[in-house]
């Protein structure tokens, strides 16, 4: 019977035995389990977070760079106006400088050199030569200049002086009032200022 009862011993012993290893083995494999799920949940992490870096990086470098065009392109109107009021104020002198000469005798020579420039095109009767409103004694020269009969209209819109002639006959049309003349100066003026804004 002890032989019996040391089989059941040994028997019960090899199961324990065998439990025991299954039972490490089970442990085992669940610490792996366990460090292989962490390694792939801190992977998956690290992923995610460098995602969300690289997505708020890309989002705040493109909010800086809209800001930074948009205070670009306010300096660049800041300066565009400031340009303007410049130019403004440099051809409202010019034009009180000319208005001044309007009042000097080389004013009417110069009325004259006008109007003996116009006879060179305006050679049919028809011609209608327009001044600016005070400068009605000026006609006897400049229709001597001139050369031939015309007739003379006030221009509101002339403000500074010079002539302007039309003839409708001809279908010609001529300006060379003081106010055309320094108004295509703007151009040249804006190239040649130094004030360009780039």
């Amino acid at each position: 019977m002890a032989s019996n009862v040391d089989k059941l011993s040994k028997f019960n012993s090899a199961i324990n035995h065998y439990a025991e290893a299954q039972r490490a083995k089970i442990l085992e494999d669940i610490e792996t389990f366990k460090e292989k799920e962490l390694k792939e949940t801190e992977a998956t992490a690290k992923l995610e977070s460098e995602r969300l870096i690289i997505k708020e990086v890309a989002a705040e470098r493109s909010n800086i760079v809209r800001e930074m065009s948009h205070k670009e392109l306010d300096a660049r109107r800041e300066l565009l106006e400031k340009r303007q009021k410049i130019a403004d104020k440099v051809f409202e002198r010019a034009q009180k400088v000319l208005v001044d000469f309007t009042t000097m005798p080389e004013y009417v020579i110069l009325l004259e050199r006008f109007a003996k420039d116009f006879a060179k095109s305006f050679a049919k009767p028809g011609t209608v030569i327009y001044l600016k409103p005070g400068d009605e004694k000026h006609q006897p020269k400049i229709e001597a200049a001139f050369g031939q009969t015309c007739t003379f209209k006030t221009d509101e819109k002339i403000t500074i002086g010079g002539i302007r002639a039309e003839n409708t006959g001809l279908r010609l049309a001529a300006d060379s009032t003081l106010d055309a003349i320094l108004e295509s100066q703007r151009g040249w003026f804006e190239e040649n200022s130094g004030m360009a804004v780039v």
